[in-house]
């Protein structure tokens, strides 16, 4: 038993929280980053005119009123009926993985650089949601720099992260992968993806690909650390279970 007063999960870090709190605040996590994802499907194939996932960024979703969009010479044109969802999911998303992050700051790793990357991440999370509060089209300035802030801050999130990880001396691995190796790659790439967000028009660069890059890696460890949870505790649940 932890000394906090929960319960140590085998191969996951120590749990300081009650298994069934654990479970919640981990299918949560699951279920917030898969769908600020995949809430990208339906809107594109609502969208009118067409929507190119390589070539249009995902702020072309939630614009709330139709029309021509781009400081080029062939602008595109942009309308998006399922924008309220595209931005509702942007807002209780952000702010659940938020919470979470916070919660998550002992079982990320206790110790300063666990701390850094649960501010961190939590920073990031608020800073979806207020991305999905102010859509490109009602304030083109707010929404670039929330969203490419949240970019940078979301993905040094995972660098302080995966640090945390890799310093605790009790490894967590999911699949293959060492868990810690896995947030710092995630991390890196997602970072690198947030510097091409910066580069000057002229470089013809795929946005649609180029801020799915900057903007996933985020997503997809949340979605990876709360599958790992319900994993290892299905798996404490059995041993205990089982009289091990």
């Amino acid at each position: 038993m932890s000394p906090y007063g929960g319960a140590e999960v085998a191969g996951s870090g120590t749990i300081r929280v009650s298994p069934k709190p654990e479970r919640v605040w981990a299918l949560l996590a699951v279920l917030a980053g898969t769908a600020t994802v995949l809430i990208e499907i339906p809107a594109a194939l609502l969208s009118e005119g067409g929507y190119s996932f390589a070539q249009q960024p995902i702020s072309h979703l939630g614009m709330t009123g139709c029309g021509d969009w781009g400081d080029t010479d062939t602008p595109i044109e942009v309308c998006s009926p399922a924008h309220p969802f595209v931005n509702g999911v942007s807002i209780i998303a952000g702010s659940m993985l938020a919470i979470i992050a916070f919660i998550w700051h002992d079982w990320i790793a206790p110790g300063r650089w666990g701390r850094c990357g649960s501010f961190l991440l939590a920073a990031g999370g608020m800073l979806l949601a207020v991305t999905g509060m102010v859509p490109a089209d009602i304030d083109p300035t707010l929404h670039a720099v929330f969203g490419f802030g949240g970019a940078v801050v979301q993905n040094l999130g995972l660098l302080a992260a995966g640090i945390a990880v890799i310093r605790w001396p009790e490894k967590r691995w999911i699949g293959p992968a060492e868990f810690g190796g896995l947030t710092l790659g995630l991390g890196i790439f997602g970072l690198a993806g947030a510097l091409f967000l910066a580069t000057p028009e002229s470089w013809n660069l795929p946005d649609g690909i180029v801020e799915r890059a900057a903007s996933y890696p985020f997503l997809i460890w949340f979605v990876l650390a709360g599958w790992m949870q319900l994993r290892d505790l299905s798996r404490r649940k059995r041993e205990l279970d089982s009289g091990l």
